[in-house]
């Protein structure tokens, strides 16, 4: 549009003007640059005052419809529906009221507004229209609890019922109930269906990133449901790739094939490689809640005694450590299957060093071996996982019915940021989940990191209304009306948007 043109740039950085005048020496190379740019285009720069450029101050502002303003409490509006209102003329007839309702001036308008004087400070009885602007007025100053907001209030106004109207207009608040945090949710564990053979059923994870060791960044850690064996993998990263890669060579090659992996929702987890991957396998997929690792506790209660055994051995090698620390928790005894890992995959124990006596007893033949331990194998029964959580659960009544949520934010925030979004509309529900609709998105949650949205009945989740401005409703008039267009030497016709037709001539 402008490239091959003769024009001339106004603008009023007076700088700018002088730029392409100075010696080049003086500027540093991002100037030039920027100098550069400019001078392919026009070197035709001139000023003019900051008063009279008002085309591009225009562009630079926001748009006039755009801006918002909080309603004005009107006095004199004021003392004029205090005698249109029924609640008042009520109390008025009423001889038996605790109220005394007299006239009072008002000191910012010459008007007399009825208050209540029956506690030794005029209290203006405020009408039905005004309530809940009155309540937003005070209540937004500090955004106080229900208690509090009650005493602000009713120190200064007064009206029937205010005090159940307040506590209900509190806890309807949605600044308060994005802002303010309250009892969590807390929910008894979820159990899975025992395996029902060893290997079918595997959780994995990722562990990183982690100290560079022997060009080792990260840890596979995929763990058996039903024998509780383990294994940690070192890998260079965590791509889809190597994950894939990793699991087939370590776990596969040696276990065969399960039947389900339980994973979080890690991006190379959800991948397309790795859906295709379990899909070749005829493997289910299932994956955890986001920012909920409870869902995936027994790997992640094997991550706390990995580290712990990695930090033990004060080693910056960590890499080196896996081997010899693995065969450790490998042959520990757990206290829920009152046995090894070892021992529920090899049917017996491993040989540790410095292990002076050898108490496995083989038999001499080893098809009476292969026989017993065949036996044995198959009276093994599956256990389930032990919890060793004693707190105490927590779910707010209104869960099972609210329309809305607010949804906690687990993830790392700047400073004054509020801890909940919402309100999000529920979808549908089970006990340890939740499915609302975010932004447009069906996203389920745990009921852990939600708390019940309480809305006013007439609630309409929709952008505040506009206060347009009355000085710019006189130019535009009439629908009608057309800003004026341009036609160049070439005869194209340019059109300018309807926010600039007051500074076009």
């Amino acid at each position: 549009m402008l490239e091959g043109r003769n024009f001339s740039i106004y603008t009023d950085q007076k700088p700018l003007i002088y730029a392409f005048k100075q010696n080049p020496n003086k500027c540093s190379p991002r100037q030039l640059r920027h100098l550069d740019l400019i001078s392919q285009y026009s070197t035709d720069i001139r000023h003019v005052q900051g008063s009279q450029n008002i085309v591009a101050d225009a562009l630079s502002r926001i748009e006039v419809d755009s801006i918002t303003k909080s309603p004005i409490l009107n006095f004199k509006e004021f003392a004029r529906a205090q005698k249109d209102d029924s609640d008042i003329q009520k109390f008025l007839l009423n001889d038996a009221s605790s109220l005394q309702l007299e006239l009072k001036p008002c000191q910012t308008s010459n008007c007399n507004l009825l208050c209540d004087t029956s506690t030794g400070v005029p209290r203006p009885f405020v009408p039905t229209s005004f309530r809940k602007l009155i309540f937003d007025h005070l209540h937004n100053l500090a955004h106080p609890g229900i208690a509090a907001s009650t005493k602000l209030i009713s120190a200064r106004y007064v009206w029937p019922g205010m005090k159940y109207q307040i506590k209900q207009w509190v806890r309807c608040c949605e600044s308060c109930q994005r802002s303010k945090i309250q009892r969590h949710t807390k929910t008894p564990l979820g159990t899975f269906s025992l395996p029902d053979a060893r290997f079918t059923h595997i959780h994995i994870d990722i562990v990183g990133p982690l100290p560079p060791s022997e060009g080792q960044n990260y840890l596979l850690t995929i763990i058996d449901r039903f024998s509780r064996w383990p294994e940690a993998i070192p890998n260079p990263d965590k791509r889809a790739k190597t994950i894939c890669r990793a699991i087939f060579d370590t776990w596969i090659s040696h276990f065969g094939c399960p039947s389900v992996v339980t994973s979080d929702q890690g991006s190379q987890l959800r991948s397309s490689m790795f859906v295709e991957f379990t899909r070749m396998l005829g493997t289910q997929k299932i994956k955890t809640t986001p920012y909920h690792p409870i869902s995936n506790g027994i790997v992640e209660r094997f991550h706390r005694h990995l580290k712990s055994a990695i930090k033990a051995h004060e080693n910056e090698k960590w890499s080196e450590l896996i081997p010899i620390i693995l065969l450790g928790i490998r042959t520990a005894v757990k206290e829920d299957l009152q046995s090894s890992c070892s021992e529920l995959v090899y049917g017996t124990t491993l040989r540790l060093p410095y292990d002076m006596i050898d108490v496995t007893d083989i038999p001499p033949c080893d098809i009476e071996f292969i026989t017993d331990l065949r036996h044995r194998m198959q009276q093994l029964n599956p256990v389930a996982t032990s919890a060793h959580c004693t707190d105490r659960f927590y779910i707010h009544p209104a869960l099972k019915s609210s329309s809305h949520i607010f949804l906690r934010v687990d993830r790392v925030q700047p400073p004054l940021r509020q801890p909940y979004t919402g309100p999000h509309k529920v979808l549908c529900r089970t006990d340890k989940t939740i499915t609302v609709d975010i932004n447009g998105r069906k996203t389920t949650v745990s009921l852990d990191r939600v708390k019940p949205a309480h809305l006013l009945p007439e609630t309409v989740l929709s952008p505040p209304p506009v206060i347009k401005n009355l000085k710019s409703t006189d130019v535009h008039t009439s629908k009608n009306d057309e800003p004026p267009t341009y036609v160049t030497r070439s005869g194209r016709r340019v059109h300018f948007p309807k926010k600039l037709t007051t500074y076009i001539t």
